[in-house]
Parts: structure tokens; sequence; C-alpha cells
């Protein structure tokens, strides 16, 4: 056999092989799980929320500042899935909507979900001018709509109930989208950068808001989490999305009355990104990004 022969067998065994390894990855990455993985992404000073449904769906609610984000889908979701079903902006602010411009430009996206608050930035009008430019479908969140995510997973908006009041861009965290993501019956509260004028609002509509994981709003600013809307969403985890910043994020207020009434407390500036398994009966914290070790909430 001559050298020529030989290396193009030595060459179609190693096709072989990385066939076979691109093919195990992509199995072991898309196995069937009976949990949803949810991640507060540590991109400092902002928002940003990805869930893994049950069935393989991805969802991005906010984008943070920059494009931190990326690197953070790039290690959440499978190496082979380029496509987000449905995407959340909370309200215009940089903190939240910056990155999703970035997600826009990599990913197919099929679905946005935005407040339709007036505000007036570069990086909001670049959002805007992504989601038509490629024609994407878009929708106004308003209470009492629901979205569903998969056959077992739902998101129910709280708010706004409309954008009409909105007259200045001081106002804009109060038209936060406030939502509750379910799975059986497990319940996240996810309140963007809603305040306590808006959690008194919440209060009064009535809603169902207790859940197993709240999303502090505001990053835990001394404007946001009263006592009254804590007791009534009785958590058993907290979580804080904040960075370095020059704004007392999170106020020692907050946080004395989060670690007085909910048994964990998590800041991503401490803790890293924070990852749940969502079971339809109980919430457990992943310890791992594969969620291979899980720590029982309970």
């Amino acid at each position: 056999m001559n050298k020529f022969k030989l290396n193009k067998i030595w060459y179609g065994v190693g096709v072989l092989l990385l066939l076979n390894v691109a093919v195990y990855l992509a199995l072991a990455q898309s196995e069937t799980r009976n949990y949803a993985r949810l991640e507060f992404f540590d991109i400092g000073q902002g928002d940003s929320i990805y869930l893994r449904t049950v069935e393989g769906n991805d969802v991005l609610i906010d984008g943070g500042p920059g494009d931190a984000v990326l690197s953070k889908l790039g290690e959440a979701m499978p190496f082979f899935d380029r496509t987000i079903e449905l995407m959340v902006l909370t309200h215009p602010h940089a903190d939240h909507v910056s990155g999703l411009v970035e997600v826009l430009k990599r990913y197919k996206v099929k679905r946005v979900v935005f407040s339709d608050a007036p505000y007036d930035s570069a990086v909001y009008e670049t959002f805007l001018t992504q989601l038509k430019q490629r024609g994407i479908e878009t929708t106004r969140p308003r209470a009492g709509q629901r979205v569903y995510l998969d056959g077992a997973t739902v998101l129910d908006f709280y708010y706004p109930e409309t954008a009409e009041f909105i007259k200045t861009p001081s106002d804009v965290n109060d038209i936060s989208a406030i939502a509750k993501l379910s799975f059986g019956r497990t319940n996240v509260l996810l309140t963007g950068d809603a305040g306590k004028d808006i959690e008194e609002v919440l209060l009064r509509l009535g809603f169902p808001l207790d859940s197993e994981i709240l999303k502090v709003g505001h990053h835990g600013s001394r404007h946001s989490t009263s006592e009254g809307f804590l007791s009534a969403v009785s958590p058993d985890a907290a979580v804080i999305s904040v960075g370095d910043n020059n704004y007392g994020h999170p106020h020692e207020e907050v946080l004395g009355l989060l670690h007085e009434q909910v048994p964990h407390v998590y800041q991503t500036d401490e803790n890293g990104g924070v990852i749940f398994a969502l079971y339809p009966d109980h919430v457990s914290r992943c310890m791992d990004r594969g969620c291979k070790k899980q720590e029982n909430m309970k």
C-alpha cells in the first residue's frame, strides 16, 4: 500500500471519528430532561435571564449591557442551536436592551415581546431597526396576556396595563413588563425594574403573585421590594441581578428585608450566574452548569 492511499485511509478514519463525536455531543446536549433550566446570567449591572424549557425551546429575557450575553448564551445553549424561540425586553434602558441588539445580529429570533414605552436612545433605535429589518414577529405585553413557551410552560403577563401614562424617560422603569413564568405548579415572578408603586398596582390587580423564585426588582434598589409585596410573593429564593455600580444597588434595607423573609438570597455579583432546575412540583438550585449536582430549595 503506497503512502498516498494510506493517508487517504487515515483521513477517512479521522472524518468518521469527528462525525461520531459531533453526533454524540449533539445527542448528549439534546437529551430529554424532566426539568426546565433557568439561569440568571452574571453580566454586570443589568438584567439577562435565560430559560431552556423541558421541550428544548430557548427564551431570553433582557440582554444586559454590552455583548457579555453572547458568551453566556454560548455556554448555556447547545452548540448546534442558533434559534431563540422567544425574546422579551422588559423596558428599553441600555442595561436591558444593549445585549439583545447583539443577539439579534447573531441568532435567529422567532418572536419578540417588548414594552412600547416611548424612549429616545441610539441603542433602542437600533433594536427597533433590527426587528424591522429581520421581519421578526413582535407583541406588546399587556396584563392578562399569556404566552405559551412550550406545551408545559407559560409566561403570564401581569403588567403593564397601558403605556399611555408614560411621558418622560424617568418613568420607563415603571413600564417594565412583569410576568410570571409557570411550569406545572412551579412559578417564577419576573419584575424587570419595577418599583414599589408598581408593586402596589400588582397587589391591587389581584393576580396570584406567590412564586418559588422572585427576580428582585430594579437590582435591589431602595425604591423596590416592599414588605407587603414580598409577603404576597413568599418566595423560597430571591435573585438580585447586579454588578459594580454607583447607584447603591442593592440597598442595605432591601437586603435586610430579603434575608429576613426569604430562605435563599442570591446576587449575581457575589454568586455569579445563578441556575435553577424547575420541576413541575419543586425547584432545585443547580450547582454546576449541566445541573448534574442539584440542591433542593426546601
